[in-house]
């Protein structure tokens, strides 16, 4: 076992690590030798799509469900394709307007009102918190693991002995650092994004070392993995699809376009594939190899998860069989390995997503209301400021999430639920890219429909199940009212949750922005905006 402080120092050593990189990458971009002006850089920086979820998450998916948490990544590959169409189109938009954010990017098509920057603000922030605070919670379980061989629940570790805070408060420093220290809307991150880049390289070197270890050396290779999981009455469902209802056809098709959307939806994501794009042929790039990074990176997924079972861990530690593998068979210095490879994994999603979020609140809640209390002339005395401190409330959020939901919430169950908050901005982007006569009236009226039924039938549940609200609500509806069943609204039932979700949030923002859009008439800077940007 290792000691508390040799964990401690590592995590830490290497954070500090970090910090040297981006300034390295500062400097560099001071004296005019960009160091991420480069295909390779940009397309690593584009992994910070790979969290704790893949680290830790798609093995404890792998263990319990089985091949289906490969959906999570089919999604990006296949998107990928259509990148050089839809990706450098958006890019091309935002570099000729200085857009740094998705809903900058909404605003300005739809006539500029601040409206409806403030609801997709709103909408992203709720889906992306809880997001946040989960990634802390790997990184607090997986140290206590690591030190003490036993996860400790948060509820019981006191608050100033959480390693979770801790991180959160230096990385929330590296971010205003590297990500707050100007406000030139067209200035580039170049610290940042290299730091970004070097943990992509460690969390896939971490992560195939483990699958090296448990595929050759705790078995003997693939076919005895398979061989025998197959042959176990309890395990024979995990490699075939549709055996069970959590792997069904349809979540698989529903996760597979959850993830199609958020690969360029999830602030993290556009704001690496568009805000720090220092090139529109880099994509050219990112197109073969981000795909070839999500295949190496996943490659080990199902022996370990399957090797786990095997060894007689129990599934309810599957989250954590990255770790406990290695500490089990006596390789304690390889299990820190992996935890630094997950610690890449969420404090490069943790950074950015803070940062992109930030940028969001400053630009359509912060800067409007000070309009509309006439400060503005005080105001550029403070925007920076107001960034930085919009950095730091963002991670302060995502703890608090992760103290009150984190005993109770899977790292995929909460992605989920934030690939399918910001899959509710899809048909608002299309519409600003390719339809003419899509209007602001109809793309607010979709977004509130389609982030109110997604609140409604995806998150409530999950509070639910949190303990916060009682039970009756999913047995007999809200006021015994069986029809306004959150799991199974209108009275449609033999969906999982997820699915249900989609479809009814999809349904009814799709069907609002378009029957909305068509009996509306754009304004005259509507149409002008529609003009210039299709």
């Amino acid at each position: 076992m290792l000691s508390r402080s040799v964990v401690a120092l590592s995590a830490f050593g290497y954070l500090f690590l970090l910090f040297a990189i981006a300034y390295y990458g500062d400097w560099r971009r001071s004296r005019n030798r960009s160091v991420i002006a480069n295909p390779y850089i940009y397309t690593l920086s584009l992994a910070v799509y790979c969290t704790s979820w893949t680290f830790y998450g798609s093995v404890g998916k792998a263990a319990t469900e089985g091949i289906s948490f490969l959906t999570i990544y089919l999604g990006p590959t296949v998107m990928a394709f259509f990148w050089w169409f839809i990706l450098r189109k958006l890019l091309r938009i935002c570099k000729e307007n200085n857009l740094t954010t998705l809903s900058d990017f909404l605003t300005l098509r739809f006539g500029k009102g601040p409206f409806l920057g403030g609801l997709v603000t709103i909408g992203v922030l709720l889906a992306i918190v809880p997001y946040i605070g989960l990634q802390l919670k790997s990184v607090s379980n997986t140290f206590n693991i690591l030190a003490q061989h036993a996860a400790i629940s948060s509820l019981t570790t006191p608050i100033y002995r959480d390693t979770a805070l801790y991180v959160g408060l230096i990385l929330a420093i590296f971010g205003i650092l590297f990500g707050a220290r100007h406000l030139d809307p067209t200035e580039r991150h170049e610290g940042m994004v290299l730091a970004v880049a070097f943990e992509s390289v460690i969390k896939l070197m971490a992560f195939l070392a483990i699958g090296i270890l448990v595929t050759y050396g705790l078995f003997d290779g693939w076919g005895e993995i398979f061989t025998k999981i197959c042959r176990a009455p309890e395990f024979c469902h995990l490699p075939r699809i549709g055996a069970r209802p959590d792997s069904s056809y349809s979540l698989i098709l529903v996760q597979t376009v959850l993830a199609m959307g958020a690969i360029i939806l999830l602030p993290r994501q556009f704001h690496m594939a568009v805000v720090e794009n220092t090139d529109e042929k880099h994509i050219l790039t990112a197109i073969w190899l981000l795909p070839l990074y999500l295949l190496l990176i996943n490659l080990f997924v199902m022996p370990i998860a399957f090797g786990g079972l095997l060894s007689g861990l129990p599934m309810q530690q599957a989250d954590t069989f990255v770790l406990r593998l290695p500490l089990q068979s006596g390789h304690p210095y390889l299990a820190l390995l992996a935890f630094l490879g997950g610690l890449s994994a969420s404090t490069a999603m943790v950074t950015v997503a803070s940062i992109a979020v930030s940028t969001m609140l400053l630009n359509n809640l912060v800067m409007p209301l000070a309009i509309r209390l006439k400060l503005e002339g005080q105001l550029p005395n403070y925007l920076l400021a107001f960034k930085r401190a919009g950095i730091l409330v963002i991670i302060l959020l995502g703890y608090l999430s992760y103290r009150l939901l984190g005993p109770h919430t899977m790292l995929v169950d909460m992605g989920l639920i934030a690939f399918c908050g910001v899959m509710q901005l899809v048909p608002a982007v299309l519409g600003a890219l390719y339809w003419r006569g899509a209007t602001r009236k109809g793309a607010v009226v979709g977004l509130m429909l389609g982030f109110s039924l997604w609140a409604y039938t995806l998150v409530l549940p999950a509070t639910i199940q949190a303990g916060w609200l009682s039970p009756g609500i999913l047995e007999t509806g809200p006021w015994g009212l069986a029809f306004l069943n959150p799991t199974a609204f209108l009275g449609l039932t033999g969906m999982d949750d997820l699915t249900h979700a989609f479809f009814w949030s999809m349904f009814f923002n799709g069907l609002g922005f378009v029957v909305v859009s068509l009996f509306t008439v754009a304004s005259p800077v509507e149409a002008e905006q529609a003009r210039r940007f299709i």
